[in-house]
């Protein structure tokens, strides 16, 4: 079989691939855990088998990440970028997937609006993420997409500290420690998130 030297030096967008599926896991669990507010047990039962699911998938394409990257002969990024971007989305997605696991575990579906509020911020977030994978070769698009992955990082963490300090004494002592514990498993959440965008930053940096 006969390759054409343009074919051999064309970087392998496999990597570029899984990283947008697993952008997609991401925006797919925060759905799963969105759908828990207001939830009934039964379809609570169903959120937390899919996002069990949700997260060994994120987990398969992360190894099958690194497989790809291992075989590539060039690749649209050096591959340590690629592989810790691909590793800070696959963390992301577990700590969705755990904040949801909690709230079944413990029923809390009647969360604050600022819960929902923040889940909606991941949910862009999740969007922005795909659209970078695809924007390593236009830096002028990533660097807008940083910004606005930098102005939902704020406004998560800004409605968290409201969520937090919002929790009064109103609350019983079990459900106070039940909803601090949700929220704190969001917060992971979002630090996850945050650490992603840190190194979207990075890769800017590195490539302008």
């Amino acid at each position: 079989m006969n390759l054409s030297l343009s074919s051999l030096l064309a970087p392998d967008t496999a990597s570029l691939e899984h990283l947008a599926a697993l952008a997609d896991g991401l925006g797919a669990a925060v759905h799963q855990v969105a759908q828990l507010m207001g939830s009934s047990t039964a379809a609570a039962e169903e959120v937390s088998t899919r996002l069990s699911e949700i997260d060994s998938e994120s987990s398969v394409r992360h190894m099958a990440l690194l497989t790809s990257l291992r075989s590539s002969f060039i690749t649209p990024l050096p591959r340590q970028d690629l592989y810790l971007m691909a590793d800070g989305l696959n963390n992301a997605v577990e700590k969705v997937c755990n904040a949801g696991l909690l709230i079944v575990s413990t029923e809390q579906y009647r969360l604050p609006a600022e819960a929902m509020d923040i889940l909606e911020t991941l949910g862009r977030q999740a969007e922005l993420l795909k659209e970078a994978t695809a924007q390593f070769r236009t830096l002028d698009a990533l660097e807008e997409t940083w910004i606005q992955l930098q102005r939902n990082s704020k406004r998560a963490e800004r409605v968290m500290v409201e969520w937090v300090s919002g929790m009064t004494g109103d609350l019983l002592q079990r459900s106070y420690n039940r909803q601090r514990e949700a929220a704190h498993a969001v917060d992971a959440a979002i630090v996850a998130v945050r650490q992603i965008t840190v190194h979207v930053g990075s890769v800017l940096v590195q490539e302008s």
